[in-house]
């Protein structure tokens, strides 16, 4: 080592050089200001915020304002204002999207609001003004859609459902079953249990491979995209019967994916995987076989879900790891146990 640099005093700049060099490395950070933020999203994450900004751009359009890429460039929003995103807000419900809808994509555009002011293209004042721009409350959508009906508006766009179909125990069992003798059906079977008792997400579940799964341990270990946080589950009960049976005498390979395609014969393709669609289009015909109409893989979680949440045993802690829910808000819907007010309290009941 050159002890004659080691020992060398380190180099202290000029004001005016510092401050040159701060003014340029802010310039760089506002510049990359959009990427930086990105990168750091998930993409399914990514490609919500993309809709929702192409959704903005349809109504700057329709304005008569034309705007390059919203989502790259942040120069693209000079000249956006808290008004522009005020009417946004009211034209969105004239549209006719749910409010749920509305909110996301108000709190998407403010996202980017802020990441323009970063970047030195939107002014601040604008920023305090958006502030005060909020999404609805529940109290307020249902007011909203009441009014909305009445003036003969849709309340929802697109082919979303209002609400989950509701599956009876009944048919959850019957789904969890395996119904015939071919190895479709034993595939079949492990993905019913793995939403109804385990509740992955569809994403989640087409990401499986053979590596996710410790026969030995009985667990099955995986990694949650959409909240970016490892996940394991103890494999029991019916679940594991249906796992277990399908991985000895259909999926002997070490690795690839876990839910292998299948063709019109039943046989499974060996090498391939069922893709999020495939998986989508097969529940569904699933359920029309015991009298489901539409049935999602959401609505299985969704029914294991309320199921955990009417169990009394089951905390909130235990419900969000279960469901890999990062907010307490999420999971806490579900739980609806028949309990009086102030069933816990106490209070002047001496």
């Amino acid at each position: 080592m050159d002890t004659s640099i080691a020992n060398q005093e380190p180099m202290i700049m000029p004001e005016t050089a510092l401050a040159l060099f701060g003014v340029q490395a802010n310039h760089a950070a506002a510049r990359a200001a959009f990427v930086l933020y990105q990168d750091r999203r998930p993409a399914n994450t990514q490609r919500s915020q993309r809709a929702a900004l192409a959704v903005f751009a349809r109504f700057m359009r329709e304005a008569g304002i034309a705007v390059p890429d919203l989502y790259a460039d942040p120069a693209a929003w000079s000249g956006i204002t808290w008004g522009l995103v005020q009417g946004f807000q009211r034209w969105l419900l004239e549209q006719g999207y749910a409010v749920k809808s509305v909110n996301d994509r108000i709190s998407i555009v403010r996202t980017y609001m802020v990441l323009a002011n970063q970047a030195g293209v939107i002014p601040d004042d604008e920023i305090l003004r958006l502030r005060g721009l909020r999404g609805f409350t529940r109290k307020e959508s249902v007011d909203i859609d009441a009014k909305r009906v009445d003036a003969g508006m849709r309340t929802r766009r697109g082919a979303k459902k209002m609400a989950a179909v509701q599956v009876s125990e009944e048919q959850a069992q019957t789904l969890c079953q395996v119904r015939g003798m071919t190895a479709q059906a034993r595939r079949d079977a492990v993905i019913m249990t793995l939403l109804f008792d385990h509740g992955l997400r569809v994403s989640e579940l087409a990401s499986l491979t053979m590596e996710n799964v410790d026969r030995e341990a009985r667990q099955l270990r995986w990694y949650r995209q959409k909240v970016g946080k490892d996940s394991t589950h103890n494999v029991r009960g019916r679940a594991w019967q249906r796992l277990n049976e399908y991985l000895s005498k259909d999926h002997p390979a070490p690795t690839g994916a876990l839910l292998l395609a299948s063709c019109k014969t039943g046989a499974l393709v060996e090498g391939s995987s069922m893709s999020i669609e495939g998986i989508r289009k097969r529940v569904r015909q699933l359920g029309r076989m015991v009298g489901l109409v539409n049935l999602s893989p959401h609505d299985c979680r969704h029914y294991g879900a309320t199921r955990a949440g009417n169990d009394a045993n089951v905390s909130l802690a235990g419900l969000m790891h279960w469901g890999g829910w990062e907010s307490p808000t999420s999971a806490a819907r579900y739980i609806d146990r028949g309990q009086a007010d102030n069933d816990g309290v106490s209070l002047g009941m001496e």
